[in-house]
């Protein structure tokens, strides 16, 4: 088989390849679409010379006026020259330049630069408020990265690839293209220089993927990686209590896995069925010397996790439940990434949930800057020894949120990394634990939420956030009472705000008729 192939080879290629180089995510979810396997599909972006491009350096000798917004050749440029005209009656000294051809008159806040260079690009960007491109449809987000190394935050489409490029609200605004009135509104907002300094703040920072020396380094990473004899050892931890229907998918689901170099430490916490006669059976069956059973007296998912990995012989750790599953090549995938991202401690993948009744709904983790509002991490992750040991045992204090508090301490000494992969299955259960104990889990999540904000000037707006994403979850696991709880209880906080009162509604609302309202604005259900 190929050893790797681009994104724009053929559909025989994509599904044969060991590796698929996707210059987006968008690109990668298009070749997932055409056959390729999520697992061996691999992000390379494109690179930027961030020395060129830097926020160090003269800007363009362009108006003075403010806001000032720098536009590029895109397919929306009609919608743009309406919102500005919209923003231009509130912000009379608006200037928008045009790096290219028009063909239309242009207002008087407008003109167009038809033959500049793309060695003077940098210092228009140094020159302007703001790139402006809330385009429709883009090829690459390269121009986005590059504007975005220069310290000028964005105005762009929260479309793919440019919402992969541009996180909304931290170091650009994303809009609706094809609403004059919400790329007029996000003029508005970048017109406030308070806001306007804050977003390019982080903005080079943003960059730092696209640097070309990076991606010149990760590219170099993903050859010895696909080339490499000497895999790593990865320990897979998997605790089980009273599952003996379950236990023994699980052993083969990750025995399956096709990484060639992992150990599973299968953790018995006192189980009182039939759980040990069915790891003893396999042991015997299998005669697996990966596979490691060790039995200990009943003490929770935190003292169990801290027993298997305790005996950890790994470079790389990870845990599972008895009731989820990885998906082919999920553990060689997650390696992967650490391989080719030394800096980063943890890389976390999406996942899929399963009902009772046979409904589905994507996990998807989203960027490691969320953790701290909840935990994005899921249930499919990889990570380093080292760091773990740095970090310490899992804390019996906050059982139910164990691994919340485990990644939020982790997260104070290494980097994370997220995979927008789907690579884990995971089974939303009446038994699960998370089902069963929801309220207590919630309330062991709020302690942690308190431990990490409880201090900041903005606590009581953070907690009243917190409730509504605690009322959203429970509705979504199917349980009212729990989100008419959260809702509540975000209502009493803040009884003015209307968002608190459409969460109760929501929890008071029959799942099937909120589907239904879902699929008629447009939105997945669920």
């Amino acid at each position: 088989m190929p050893l790797l192939v681009s994104a724009d080879a053929d559909p025989e290629a994509l599904r044969s390849a060991s590796c698929v180089a996707a210059s987006s995510e968008h690109a990668a979810a298009c070749c997932i679409e055409r056959g390729a396997d999520p697992a061996r599909v691999v992000t390379l972006f494109e690179p930027v010379d961030r020395e060129r491009f830097a926020p160090d350096g003269d800007p363009a000798p362009g108006p003075q006026d403010h806001p000032r917004l720098l536009s590029v050749e895109h397919d929306n440029l009609d919608r743009v020259l309406r919102a500005c005209e919209r923003a231009a009656a509130r912000h009379p000294r608006l200037k928008l330049i045009h790096l290219g051809s028009v063909e239309r008159p242009l207002p008087a806040f407008a003109e167009s630069r038809e033959d500049v260079r793309q060695e003077e690009y940098p210092a228009w960007f140094r020159w302007a408020d703001a790139l402006f491109l809330p385009a429709l449809r883009l090829e690459s987000g390269r121009v986005l990265a590059e504007a975005l190394s220069c310290g000028t935050p964005c105005i762009t489409s929260s479309r793919p690839p440019m919402n992969e490029v541009v996180s909304d609200r931290w170091d650009g605004l994303l809009v609706n293209p094809e609403e004059v009135g919400d790329i007029a509104r996000a003029i508005d907002e970048i017109a406030d220089p308070s806001l306007r300094a804050r977003l390019a703040a982080p903005a080079r920072t943003s960059s730092e993927l696209f640097d070309a020396a990076a991606v010149d380094a990760r590219e170099a990473a993903l050859y010895r990686w696909l080339l490499r004899r000497d895999w790593p050892l990865l320990t897979v931890v998997l605790p089980t209590f009273n599952r003996a229907r379950l236990v023994e998918g699980a052993v083969r689901n990750v025995l399956g896995q096709d990484y060639p170099n992992l150990e599973l430490i299968v953790v018995n916490d006192g189980s009182s069925d039939d759980t040990p006669a069915v790891l003893q059976r396999m042991e015997a069956e299998l005669n697996d010397p990966r596979l490691r059973v060790v039995h200990r007296e009943n003490g929770g998912l935190p003292a169990a996790l801290n027993t298997g990995f305790e005996m950890a012989r790994g470079e790389y750790w990870t845990w599972t439940s008895d009731d989820n599953g990885y998906r082919p090549s999920a553990l060689r995938a997650l390696a992967r990434e650490l391989e080719l991202q030394p800096e980063v401690g943890l890389v976390y993948a999406d996942m899929q949930i399963r009902d009772e009744f046979g409904g589905e709904r994507s996990f998807t983790g989203g960027p490691p800057e969320n953790l701290e509002q909840g935990s994005c991490v899921g249930g499919c992750f990889l990570y380093r020894a080292a760091i773990a040991r740095q970090v310490g045992a899992y804390d019996a204090k906050y059982t139910l949120a164990e691994d919340f508090d485990y990644w939020l301490r982790m997260h104070r000494i290494t980097r994370f990394a997220w995979l927008h992969r789907l690579l884990y299955d995971y089974a939303d259960a009446p038994h699960s634990l998370t089902r069963r104990r929801f309220r207590e889990m919630q309330a062991v999540q709020m302690k942690l939420f308190e431990r990490e904000q409880g201090g900041r000037a903005d606590w009581r707006q953070r907690k009243f956030e917190h409730l509504l994403r605690h009322a959203s979850a429970a509705k979504n696991q199917g349980l009212p009472g729990a989100a008419m709880s959260a809702a509540w209880r975000a209502i009493r906080h803040r009884p003015w705000v209307a968002r608190g009162w459409w969460a109760l509604l929501r929890a008071l609302t029959p799942m099937p008729l909120l589907n239904l309202s879902r699929r008629m604005r447009g939105l997945d259900a669920g």
